[in-house]
């Protein structure tokens, strides 16, 4: 199995419907944007759940960033999704309580269940306030953004009713879609699709949302500057040469710096003089320039470098005039990829992979507590009947992401 690099982004999401307030829907995906458009139709393998005509068109109305990979991801997505059953909110804590669920087999026997109970906004929103304050949560390097004032006057409604705030590491910002002026750089011979990507990129709302590594591009280029010219280079901590197949070490994402550190010695001493019991620091401080850079940061660089050589050989042929247009060029080569063929390389996972919370459940809490990741396209099973039907070469498959959750 392949071990892969830090992903570029990757968000878990609350959709409600712009039709009716009360339809909420948690999500993960490593691109926002595609996602919301998968929800409204507008682009194929949307979920089920969110496809009723009667709910759309959805909106996001905010994502929690900073997820180190998927699996991070829908562990976060199942917690806020089962307020009612995680165990990172305390029984002393939580808000959310389940239901009494009665079933009757066809025996006649009885048998009582908790239920998923119905949340609302306000819900949903002091949860995340309770899971983003979780001694496990909270070390993440997460970020919250808002995309809708009415949800963030909510937000800052429900901050100002509770005691404990969040440890200020995780940043919340409200970031409302701007608007969207042309640029000179594309042309009108250019398809509209990578103008207008370009034009989003920065200006605020989901659209606004980075998805890519393109803000890794100067140190990726630094990178294959001073690794492929040959020359040996020494730690500037340990002064010990540097194994470049061997060793794991970062460069100074600095413009100006060109230090080259083992991660080992540069968390070492970035952890010597503040006196805590902490293994990984929150950030790592450069031995020359010492400017102090996110160490979730520093590590995706340097698993892009050492594991993934696709995504930076894809990233590093797409620079252009500048990150807006740079982001704009990846999301196009992506997506004239065969859908097909990118769908089977995501694992379907569903929260059962990933989170033993409540240890075994009945078929039907199993299939409620279902998560699937936001960007698999199909199942285990979907795939196996692929893999059978090909030999009779079928029509082609349409593409249909599974749910996350229930639509409440």
């Amino acid at each position: 199995m392949d071990v892969k690099p830090i992903p570029a982004f990757y968000c878990c999401y609350l959709l409600r419907s712009t039709i009716r307030h009360s339809s909420l829907y948690v999500g993960s995906s490593p691109d926002p944007a595609r996602r919301l458009a998968q929800h409204n139709g507008r682009v194929q393998g949307g979920a089920v759940r969110t496809s009723r005509a009667s709910l759309r068109p959805w909106e996001m109305a905010c994502i929690v960033a900073g997820f180190p990979s998927n699996i991070a991801a829908l562990q976060f997505e199942w917690a806020w999704h089962n307020a009612h059953l995680t165990r990172h909110i305390t029984p002393t804590e939580r808000i959310t309580f389940a239901t009494n669920r009665t079933t009757t087999s066809k025996s006649g026997k009885t048998t009582r269940r908790p239920g998923r109970p119905r949340t609302s906004l306000m819900d949903k929103l002091s949860n995340l306030h309770l899971l983003l304050r979780s001694p496990y949560f909270s070390k993440w390097p997460l970020e919250l953004r808002f995309f809708n004032e009415e949800v963030y006057r909510s937000w800052i409604t429900w901050c100002g009713r509770v005691d404990t705030v969040l440890r200020r590491e995780i940043q919340v910002h409200f970031d409302p879609p701007q608007g969207k002026p042309l640029t000179e750089e594309f042309t009108s011979a250019q398809p509209s699709s990578r103008r207008s990507k370009a034009d989003s990129i920065g200006k605020g709302g989901v659209e606004g949302v980075d998805p890519t590594y393109a803000r890794l591009y100067d140190v990726l280029q630094k990178s294959q500057f001073l690794l492929d010219e040959g020359e040996s280079h020494k730690c500037s901590v340990c002064a010990e040469p540097l194994d470049y197949h061997d060793s794991l070490f970062a460069i100074c994402p600095s413009n100006q710096c060109y230090d080259l550190s083992h991660i080992t010695c540069i968390a070492d001493q970035s952890l010597g003089g503040n006196g805590s019991n902490e293994i990984v620091p929150e950030y790592g401080v450069c031995p020359s320039c010492k400017q102090s850079h996110p160490w979730s940061e520093l590590m995706q660089q340097v698993t892009v470098r050492t594991r993934g050589e696709r995504e930076a050989r894809k990233l590093l042929s797409k620079k252009a005039r500048n990150r807006a247009a740079t982001v704009a060029a990846i999301l196009e080569a992506e997506s004239e990829e065969d859908d097909e063929n990118e769908a089977m390389d995501y694992d379907s996972l569903t929260a059962q992979d990933v989170v033993n919370e409540q240890g075994d459940l009945s078929d039907d809490d199993q299939d409620n507590a279902s998560v699937a990741s936001a960007d698999s396209t199909f199942s285990r099973d979907s795939k196996m009947d692929l893999e059978c039907s090909q030999n009779n070469k079928p029509s082609k498959l349409e593409i249909v992401i599974e749910d996350s959750e229930d639509e409440e």
